[in-house]
């Protein structure tokens, strides 16, 4: 079979069984089927690595040639958002491989592509007889799609075995035809940072009664008051922090003039960037500050009842530089003249920022401008989160980039209907983590 053929039959064989993310305690026989699964078409990797399972979660240890350098880790998740028929071209869980050289289904992009990449570039390796350098780890979890303890529990285990990596890389980046609207060629965007996450409830008590008399600045009145508010101004912190700077200046090339020039020339144009970009585009905004999205509410069970405890679901992602205390007492500031009550559901801080300076960083780039020759490379903020997160307290470096190209419609089918990934890219992706630790220099 060609490289494509087996790409096709080995990530079809994966999106076929519908691993829809779970959390530790529930029925995980899906996920120990698809382990079954990974065993069939990975047999080299079964027989000659170490393999760890913890409530479902994956880990593997390949032993390399080196015991006194640090080992590498690289990250997926096998779990799933779910999926129905309705709306997909095939159905969602069939792995069908289209026309146009793409591979659809559930998974096909987020995240089977980076799991598929990750190990049969390892399986190929062993064919080889190649040995790793270095020691080599991958960890898959069960419950990235909903924020669960899977990644963390793996942390905690190869922490309290002692290791420290050189560096981990999950999914989050990639190479995408056109990272940003008016480029001229493609880029690997490559995240060193992810931002904070709160889902807060505010809450307006008062009286309740008839709708057909009501009083002036009822519960919902002021709920609604300061949402406009918050909406108007977006009191939050803007700032440019310096590996978004890098990123815009990295980019810069690859934009028609003026704007060409003015990304070259940050440090005169700074000023003027930071107070365009969020105005531009709610992507501007977002690296730039703290997000705060409206996206739940509840008030009276019927529409003729003043609602009495009425409240609003905010999801606020929070920068770097104005991490989610921070960004939650701005909220508060503002809620406090309408008489609002603040419960926080769920919470985490930004992670910390890897060094875009350092060598592991470094060897990476210079990875991906060999094996993507026709790409510009920069680094980026991730806006949502990945499991990497976990993994900066056993690293310096804990970057998001899965070297896997996709067109912008194929990064927005991710979660969507008709998710896919092209059949070449997969290959492509192979050949990356194959250089990658055959040319190891760290």
């Amino acid at each position: 079979m060609t490289d494509i053929q087996i790409a096709a039959e080995k990530l079809g064989a994966m999106i076929r069984i519908p691993t829809v993310s779970k959390h530790e305690y529930e029925d995980l026989s899906q996920f120990y089927l698809f382990h079954k699964e990974l065993e069939k078409i990975f047999p080299l990797v079964h027989e000659k690595l170490e393999k760890t399972v913890l409530n479902g979660t994956l880990i593997y240890h390949w032993e390399g040639a080196d015991k006194e350098k640090q080992p590498v880790l690289f990250m997926g998740h096998q779990d799933v958002v779910p999926a129905s028929d309705e709306g997909w071209s095939v159905p969602a869980f069939s792995g069908t491989v289209k026309d146009d050289g793409c591979l659809y289904g559930r998974g096909a992009l987020d995240c089977k592509s980076t799991m598929y990449v990750e190990l049969q570039a390892v399986e190929e390796l062993l064919s080889e007889g190649f040995v790793p350098p270095c020691d080599v780890y991958l960890e898959y979890s069960i419950n990235e799609e909903t924020g669960g303890d899977g990644a963390a529990a793996a942390m905690r285990y190869l922490r309290d075995k002692g290791i420290r990596f050189a560096f981990v890389m999950d999914e989050g980046g990639a190479v995408i035809d056109e990272a940003v609207p008016g480029m001229d060629r493609p880029y690997a965007v490559i995240g060193v940072t992810e931002k904070g996450y709160i889902d807060v409830k505010i809450t307006a008590r008062g009286k309740g009664g008839h709708s057909s008399t009501p009083p002036r600045n009822t519960p919902a009145a002021r709920l609604y008051a300061f949402a406009n508010e918050i909406e108007r101004k977006r009191p939050f912190k803007k700032k440019m922090i310096p590996e978004v700077e890098e990123m815009l200046r990295q980019m810069a090339p690859a934009f028609s003039f003026p704007l060409r020039l003015v990304l070259s020339n940050l440090w005169l144009t700074k000023p003027l960037v930071m107070a365009a970009m969020p105005k531009i585009s709610p992507f501007g905004e977002a690296l730039m500050a703290t997000t705060c999205c409206f996206t739940q509410m509840k008030g009276s069970d019927a529409a003729n009842v003043i609602p009495k405890e009425p409240y609003l679901i905010a999801n606020l992602r929070c920068s770097v530089h104005q991490n989610c205390e921070e960004s939650l007492n701005v909220l508060k500031k503002y809620g406090k003249k309408y008489g609002l009550e603040f419960e926080v559901l769920h919470r985490r801080d930004a992670s910390p920022v890897s060094d875009i300076h350092s060598a592991a960083y470094g060897y990476i780039v210079k990875m991906i401008r060999a094996h993507f020759p026709d790409a510009g490379v920069a680094p980026y903020l991730i806006m949502g989160g990945t499991d990497c997160r976990h993994f900066h307290a056993l690293t310096d470096t804990a970057l998001r980039f899965a070297p896997v190209r996709m067109t912008n419609a194929q990064n927005a089918s991710c979660h969507a209907v008709d998710e896919n990934v092209t059949l070449s890219a997969l290959v492509e992706g192979v050949q990356f983590y194959k250089k990658l630790l055959k040319s190891y220099e760290l």
